[in-house]
């Protein structure tokens, strides 16, 4: 097994697609449509690493973000966010809470797959 990684985000199709393709590729996937969920589930299942959209349904990704950073167990959890979104400044707003690294969809899943390799190596 190359590592647990749950997946949160909203779009069905997406998450199912990203499963497929983490599954191939011998990862123990789990996954939340919205981050009330992911938080929950980091809780009960604390994955290698987070696949994290921005925007969602009853907690957005920034939310998410700061409550596990302020978490002494889910803390040193490496997150990937994984959103559409590309404002000015996103990036330094979520580099500032310590997220490991940034794809925008549409993305390569080859690239996908090499980040999460990269990011869950370095632990």
């Amino acid at each position: 097994m190359s590592g647990k990684v749950l997946l949160i985000d909203d779009e069905p199709e997406l998450v199912a697609a990203v499963e497929i393709r983490l599954k191939a590729n011998g990862y123990d996937v789990d996954f939340a449509y919205d981050g009330q969920a992911g938080l929950e589930k980091i809780k009960v299942n604390k994955p290698d690493l987070i696949l994290l959209d921005i925007v969602m349904p009853k907690i957005d990704g920034y939310e998410v973000c700061k409550r596990l950073k302020t978490d002494p167990e889910a803390k040193d959890i490496p997150i990937i966010i994984f959103s559409a979104s590309q404002r000015k400044g996103f990036e330094d707003r979520y580099r500032a809470l310590g997220v490991n690294n940034f794809i925008f969809k549409p993305f390569d899943s080859k690239e996908l797959l090499d980040m999460i390799k990269k990011v869950i190596a370095k632990g």
